[in-house]
């Protein structure tokens, strides 16, 4: 496994629209390209970076609730604790619930950057380096909608076409390695083949 830079890598066939992310779309592994060849990309790791950091996130929103619910608690009991002496006990409970929900969001700001962090790192597989690559043929091309409004109807009613194919990499010893979904997949080789200094 090598770690790649996201500003020396093009990634090759990535998710088109959010609704992919419930399909079947999200088992094909990520490849992607770089300087020395096509790689598989982890992206298990960064999805799992990625939900630390929402749940993080989410875990401080109802932190911070149940901290406004604890100074609630702390004014009510104190507005009436000089009358009624019972009405302490609210006052410390909310100031205890404040103090802990204050803690927590400390420590999950604390977690956040942690995976934060890992975010933006990325993992990737060596499957074939740019040496044994023979030639790289587009099959399969078609037609998809890649509408990514917030409405499934306005995707369907006015939808936005994109082109994708698999990329067939024929290596030097004769294998063959297809590439699934590649978005603009002519497109997208001639760019590699300029950005990298191919001779495919």
């Amino acid at each position: 496994m090598k770690k790649l830079n996201f500003n020396e890598m093009v990634v090759l066939n990535p998710l088109q629209t959010r609704y992919q992310l419930f399909s079947s779309r999200v088992l094909v592994p990520r490849y992607v390209a770089t300087s020395d060849g096509i790689y598989r990309a982890n992206i298990g790791k960064r999805m799992k970076a990625f939900t630390g950091v929402f749940g993080t996130v989410i875990g401080i929103a109802v932190l911070a609730f149940i901290a406004l619910f604890g100074m609630f608690m702390v004014y009510f009991g104190l507005s009436t604790s000089f009358s009624y002496p019972i009405y302490w006990i609210p006052t410390l409970i909310g100031v205890g619930i404040t103090v802990g929900s204050v803690f927590g969001i400390i420590k999950l700001i604390k977690i956040g950057k942690r995976f934060g962090k890992n975010i933006n790192d990325i993992e990737g597989e060596l499957v074939v380096p740019w040496s044994q690559v023979k030639t790289i043929v587009v099959m399969n091309t078609r037609q998809e909608n890649v509408a990514n409004r917030p409405s499934s109807i306005l995707n369907i009613i006015a939808p936005t076409y994109k082109q994708i194919g698999d990329w067939h990499v024929l290596t030097v010893d004769g294998r063959e390695i297809v590439i699934p979904f590649v978005d603009d997949p002519y497109n997208k080789l001639n760019y590699v083949k300029n950005r990298f200094n191919l001779n495919l």
